[in-house]
């Protein structure tokens, strides 16, 4: 982070400000001593003139005057202290109504000459006017800090220095742009700001935040440290210098003083333990030399095996998207396009992929290997994650240049797009849709020897010879993905299976985001009593029907033997006029189409089922239009079920297993039922419960919609899209309002 140590005073902690003055807990005299100053790698040059606009240089100026003055109680340094204080007052930058800070501009090539908050600015910022107020009473001071603090609540989206880590807790960003860099001392300089605001104020919302902000720090703490040093930030992971070591060990105590927290104090003291061992600097010299030798060969290798890119930064961002087959129906295909419908005005996209679908026109696709290179055996999985190397290799080569490459799972195509991204420099971003999971999934395993059941002898042999070579190879190529993939973009929730996959492939906390899958709440609006009846009609349903929907692929998976088996329960013991109003429509084809046909029959249901094969979107929501309750029984997956997503947002009333995590999530608080997996007892009891409640029906219908229409629309997944892709447009936000910068109010987006 900076690039010199700083003794932290041992004055007494912060109390409240009617008492005497404090000093600040930092001294930043050698802040100033370096030219041009460093925010990390981010260069701004600078000069002496007080002119110049640096208000990190500025604060901190002001800072070592309040300490020099309380030292020597000389009217000199009071004087510099709140000449520096009213410079922030005049060059305070409005954001919307209630915020204000200092912005300022990195001039970095990465970042394109960005503009930004810094959390270090901020709180710098805010240390200096909360000491002014106390020194003049002038209300002004306070007035702007009170609006200086709300950036402390903000996210980086919405003109803020936070980013979210984990369900509640926020990370204060030393560069206040996306993806976040996660720099350790920024964040504990913010820290020691909010202290000191709550120290005088007693804020119960900051106390607050600073709870929050004290949680992401424990989650992410650990991975800044490597065994024998540490990074200052966790995008790049660069090693800290040894005076930067100094710096991180000292605010580390400082803050673990503030905060009472032993686990701080015990890690200051493990770091102070590589400070002074000699083993550990030679480890650091070594690894700093093989990450410079690393750096040095990987730019040769660029410059000679890519071409220039001469657009330099563009807009929109340019992605890659590798994917099995593209465009076919499915759960990746919705994913993107939803994705797609959000980033429209932003991202520039084309796809590589092994298997081209019908309706390709609109779409840029790349399309690579021969049908034996199958992802789904063994040896086609590799000779698949070669064609697809040698491809995108092959595009880079031929001029494509590519921003993001967003691999669509994070084994067979992750590991070469993750390879080919890292030789070139080019951000990966893998989106998992269920895959990390299954393989070591024992329902999945059993699912793939079942298939191979029928077959002869000696095929049955090759075949499960195959599989145990298999399952190596899966778990050989998502590891070697997890070593290179720069983030993992996952739908689903925190803890959930997906997130236990990857932190056992040894994937870091802060490479993980998860995101809510988005539903066009607007094309599942509920049906009027008219339409819904005539929509009936249509299916050969009575008006008054009470229908139950499964909707899916028909496979072993998706547990309709539970499914039938709850049904056939409830219709023994509902009342006559309810199981001579029940019909239950199984949407979807697949290979135990024949199989379903045959349970129907068998269980003398032929009367009330109705199975209209695979349908098309549109026809998805019109049956879940005129459904009562949607039951589903799935025994496998991860992330968010689309199809139990989309029966919330229709206001159905929905029956799910707990397989997912994220199932017993989505359906708390009345919005649906969950059911164990493979329990066809209580599927049968909560079928039957709400079969004979139609009150609870309409409710849980409700809750579910509200639940869909505020938790996945489509502000919230671009919200989730730039943090990982990256977003540094806080200065499309500005604009100019009688006289004075300020950022709108308005969304980011």
């Amino acid at each position: 982070m900076y690039k010199h140590t700083y003794a932290i005073n041992q004055a007494t902690r912060p109390v409240n400000m009617s008492g005497d003055l404090w000093s600040y807990p930092v001294d930043v005299e050698a802040l100033l001593s370096a030219e041009p100053f460093s925010l990390n790698d981010y260069e701004v040059p600078l000069r002496r003139d007080a002119s110049v606009y640096h208000p990190v240089l500025i604060a901190q100026y002001g800072l070592v005057s309040w300490n020099r003055y309380l030292a020597d109680r000389d009217e000199c340094w009071r004087e510099a202290f709140l000449q520096q204080a009213r410079w922030l007052i005049e060059h305070e930058v409005r954001i919307g109504d209630d915020a204000g800070g200092w912005p300022v501009r990195l001039l970095h090539t990465e970042d394109g000459n960005a503009c930004c908050l810094s959390c270090v600015a901020q709180g710098n910022g805010l240390s200096v006017l909360v000491r002014a107020y106390q020194l003049t009473h002038e209300e002004l001071f306070l007035e702007v800090a009170r609006r200086v603090v709300r950036t402390f609540e903000r996210d980086i989206l919405d003109g803020g220095v936070c980013s979210p880590v984990g369900e509640t807790g926020i990370f204060f960003e030393e560069v206040a742009i996306y993806p976040a860099a996660h720099h350790l001392g920024g964040f504990m300089f913010a820290l020691f700001a909010l202290y000191d605001y709550v120290a005088f104020t007693g804020d119960l919302a900051i106390e607050k935040t600073i709870e929050q902000s004290l949680s992401a720090m424990h989650v992410l703490i650990d991975e800044f440290d490597t065994g024998y040093w540490i990074k200052t930030s966790l995008l790049r992971g660069q090693l800290a210098s040894p005076a930067e070591l100094a710096l991180h060990i000292t605010l580390l105590e400082a803050l673990a003083g503030y905060s009472g927290c032993e686990h701080c104090f015990a890690l200051s003291r493990r770091w102070k333990g590589y400070e002074n061992h000699r083993g550990t600097r030679l480890r650091y010299v070594l690894a700093r030399q093989r990450n410079r030798f690393v750096g040095w060969l990987l730019k040769g290798i660029r410059k000679r095996l890519f071409p220039e890119d001469s657009a330099g930064i563009t807009s929109p961002t340019r992605l890659c998207i590798p994917i099995t087959a593209f465009p076919v129906a499915g759960g990746m295909r919705t994913v993107l396009t939803t994705i797609a419908q959000v980033t429209t005005d932003i991202w520039q996209t084309e796809y590589l992929t092994q298997h081209v679908g019908e309706n390709r026109d609109g779409y840029v696709i790349h399309c690579f290997g021969s049908a034996q290179a199958s992802p789904r055996y063994f040896p086609s999985v590799w000779l698949y994650s070669l064609s697809g190397l040698w491809k995108l290799f092959s595009l880079l080569r031929a001029g494509h240049r590519y921003d993001v490459i967003m691999p669509q799972d994070s084994i067979f195509t992750a590991v070469f797009a993750a390879l080919v991204g890292r030789l070139a420099g080019i951000r990966v971003v893998c989106i998992d849709h269920g895959n990390i999971t299954a393989f070591t999934n024992p329902i999945y395993r059993d699912e793939r020897l079942g298939a191979i059941a029928t077959h002869s002898f000696v095929r049955r042999l090759i075949e499960r010879f195959l599989l145990r070579c298999y399952w190596p190879s899966l778990h050989l190529q998502a590891w070697l993905a997890a070593q290179m993939v720069d983030h993992y973009f996952m739908p689903g929730v925190v803890g959930d299976e997906m997130e236990a996959a990857c932190r056992w492939l040894g994937v870091r906390q802060s490479c993980i985001t998860h995101f809510a899958n988005m539903i066009d709440i607007d094309r599942h609006a509920p049906l009027d009593t008219a339409t819904q009846a005539a929509t009936r009609e249509r299916y050969g349903l009575p008006a008054d029907a009470l229908v139950v929907s499964i909707i899916g692929r028909l496979a072993i998976e998706k547990g309709l033997e539970v499914a039938f088996e709850a049904i056939s329960q409830a219709l023994t013991e509902a009342s006559p006029d309810i199981r001579e109003r029940v019909r239950v429509v199984i949407a979807g084809d697949g290979p135990l189409r024949g199989a379903v046909e045959e349970d129907v029959r068998r269980r003398g249901l032929e009367n009330i089922c109705l199975l209209p094969g695979a349908l098309s979107p549109s026809e998805v929501i019109t049956l879940l239009g005129i459904t009562d309750i949607f039951l589903y029984t799935g025994k496998r997956g991860a992330g968010y079920p689309m199809a139990v997503l989309e029966a919330m947002a229709s206001g159905c009333a929905v029956i799910a297993s707990t397989t997912h995590v994220v199932n017993v999530r989505m359906l708390a608080d009345g919005r649906g039922i969950g059911v164990p997996v493979g329990d066809a007892g209580e599927t049968y009891h909560a079928l039957l419960h709400l079969l004979s409640n139609p009150a609870l029906r309409r409710e849980s219908g409700e809750r579910a919609r509200a639940y869909v229409t505020e938790q996945h629309s489509p502000r919230m997944l671009k919200r989730a899209v730039m943090r990982v892709v990256g977003w540094s447009a806080l200065e499309q936000m500005l604009h100019t309002y009688d006289g004075a910068i300020v950022v709108g109010a308005r969304e980011s987006e």
